[in-house]
């Protein structure tokens, strides 16, 4: 599913308001490693790009 940025933002702030600090660094973290897989994957086309793509270090499971 694709939003609207501003849906998104919206949709961001509305779950964030329900959830402890400690919830929100979290959720933040997913946020920031996502948005590298994407930036990683931009990068995919691009042949002089893609030798350089690092594999994300993995923190650990989000599932409680």
């Amino acid at each position: 599913m694709r939003l609207p940025t501003k849906q998104l933002i919206n949709k961001i702030e509305t779950l964030s308001k329900d959830l402890s600090h400690d919830q929100l660094s979290n959720f933040l973290d997913i946020i920031n490693a996502m948005t590298a897989l994407v930036e990683d994957a931009s990068e995919l086309g691009n042949p002089d790009s893609a030798a350089k793509i690092k594999e994300a270090p993995v923190i650990g499971s989000v599932m409680h």
